[in-house]
């Protein structure tokens, strides 16, 4: 008889993880055979952010998670979810419990297969594709976009002003509003993913509007060898308030030489913060992967257990990373 037991894996065996996925992913995950990235993604003091189903004592599935915050009952996106070859159902099984046995209010993931968005669909999540909005710098020549039809939207004059925080306490002297995060991010989050990073540099700013803190705004500059591109990758504040930040973007991108800002999102407007939304018909090309450059417009899919009020972007989940595969 078939004895299925569920737990969360402890720290001590993290080489289960480890072995499980090097043999059944197809290849070695980067996130779990690089210690630097197990330790900073998934290492939550003695045990791990993974689960995993045993089917008479043997492994059948894995899945590894994110917090969004640090409560014990913290949202999370789903990092990676593997079953054993002829395991399927016990994947899902596993993945239909994650929500219960984390205790998140909101569960999502960020980048799945679009082939996959079935299966979401079958465990009643929601699967969906993120909207990819760009702002052209105004140049004579571009290198790393392909610019057939220069769609830039007359800028409004700002009524905001942005500040950059170099540090978590700057955004806890300035910045205490995480009530419409969803999923629900926290001051922990914020300083971990965007002050302590181990690859990266953001820049973080605030959103004012009458000397109030409104929001926060994330920005990384992308260098390539030909260029700079400055990316928006997260926003925490109200969907409607991301407008505040139209008419900074322009001046962004001359301070930072970028040849195009974009922004990887769903559930605010990016058209009213001034951008251009992507769309099947646009001729233009705006480039996700820069080292090596692919000129090729990317898209992204993603799943959320509760879609209303719902924000994505770029930087959320084990996104916005390098490539170490």
């Amino acid at each position: 008889m078939s004895s299925e037991i569920i737990k969360r894996l402890k720290l001590s065996e993290k080489d289960k993880i480890v072995e499980f996925l090097n043999s059944n992913w197809g290849s070695n995950h980067p996130l779990v055979n690089n210690e630097q990235l197990f330790n900073y993604y998934y290492v939550d003091g003695d045990w791990t952010n993974f689960y995993c189903i045993e089917d008479n004592g043997e492994i059948g599935s894995i899945c590894g998670y994110i917090k969004c915050s640090k409560e014990d009952n913290s949202d999370i996106w789903i990092s990676i979810w593997c079953a054993k070859k002829g395991k399927n159902g016990l994947g899902l099984s596993l993945m239909s419990k994650m929500k219960e046995l984390t205790g998140a209010n909101n569960i999502s993931c960020n980048n799945i297969r679009q082939n996959t968005m079935i299966f979401y669909t079958f465990l009643g999540y929601h699967p969906d594709q993120l909207n990819h909005y760009y702002r052209l710098r105004d140049l004579d020549e571009y290198k790393i976009a392909v610019v057939n039809n220069k769609n830039i939207i007359p800028n409004i004059q700002p009524n905001s002003t942005l500040k950059e925080f170099f540090n978590i306490e700057e955004v806890k002297s300035n910045f205490n509003n995480f009530t419409y995060s969803k999923p629900q991010k926290d001051y922990w989050y914020v300083d971990k993913r965007y002050f302590n990073y181990p690859h990266y540099k953001y820049k973080v700013f605030g959103l004012y509007e009458k000397d109030i803190c409104k929001s926060l705004i994330v920005f990384r500059v992308n260098q390539s060898d030909e260029g700079y591109v400055l990316r928006v990758v997260d926003y925490i504040g109200k969907p409607e308030d991301i407008a505040l930040v139209n008419g900074h973007i322009d001046t962004l991108m001359d301070k930072y030489n970028c040849e195009y800002c974009d922004m990887y999102c769903y559930g605010v407007d990016g058209e009213k913060a001034g951008f251009s939304l992507r769309t099947s018909e646009d001729s233009n090309v705006i480039p996700n992967y820069l080292n090596s450059l692919l000129q090729k417009n990317i898209d992204y899919y993603f799943f959320t257990s509760d879609v209303d009020n719902f924000m994505m972007f770029k930087a959320d989940g084990d996104q916005d990373r390098i490539n170490l595969g």
